[in-house]
């Protein structure tokens, strides 16, 4: 059976609207997305599950990202999930002022435009980001979600203004920048990642070692 015979009309016209290739999708044989799922796919190169169980919102969605998120409700999850297998510039950035860290990911490897981006959003409710290292990859989106979920324990509960509505700020953490570190250098040894045009500012790192803070539940936090 084709990946086509598994979708609905309603799902074909969907993926034809948003430009998502038949190449990219993977049948999940009616189940969710989990880490066994994410790894078939990862080394399918494929970003799109169709097939899944049926989304909590409506049960005639059965299309999900590589991250877990139904496309057909929030479209927004489109672009990061086709990010997956397209170059670009991961990067971690500091912000004194809110005590955290933020992994995020750019088009653009440029320094000046990178830290230009970083004050002008705003993120978490302050504008002193510092740009603190950054590194080229051929797998963009990839690289981020593994990043991310490398430090989720740590992720912090805020909100950004994008495109003029409020999203939660999922990129940012409360950790210091050698555990941001540390995850990188151990998602680069683990999934073997090849990165390009590294760039680390030594200098000023060290004002960046802020606490180790998990998240305990949505009220509470401790110092790792």
């Amino acid at each position: 059976m084709t990946i086509k015979h598994l979708l609905t009309k309603e799902q074909e016209t969907f993926l034809k609207k948003h430009k998502i290739s038949s190449e990219l999708l993977f049948d999940a044989e009616g189940g969710d997305i989990t880490e066994d799922l994410q790894k078939s796919m990862t080394e399918a190169d494929k970003v799109i599950a169709c097939n899944t169980a049926a989304c909590s919102e409506n049960d005639t969605h059965t299309l999900k990202t590589i991250g877990g998120f139904c496309p057909q409700c929030d479209t927004t999850k489109i672009a990061a999930a086709l990010r997956e297998l397209k170059p670009g510039y991961i990067y971690i950035s500091g912000s004194k002022r809110g005590g955290l860290i933020k992994i995020g990911s750019s088009n653009e490897g440029k320094s000046k435009t990178l830290t230009l981006n970083l004050t002008t959003a705003r993120d978490g409710g302050y504008d002193d980001w510092e740009l603190l290292f950054s590194a080229k990859t051929t797998t963009l989106g990839r690289v981020e979600r593994m990043f991310q979920d490398k430090l989720s324990e740590y992720k912090a509960a805020y909100q950004h203004e994008k495109s003029g509505k409020l999203q939660n700020g999922g990129e940012l953490y409360r950790c210091a920048y050698l555990k941001a570190k540390e995850a990188y250098l151990s998602l680069q040894e683990e999934q073997q990642f090849e990165f390009t045009q590294i760039s680390e500012k030594k200098h000023i790192i060290s004002e960046y070692q802020f606490k180790n803070l998990k998240i305990k539940s949505s009220t509470a936090v401790t110092e790792a």
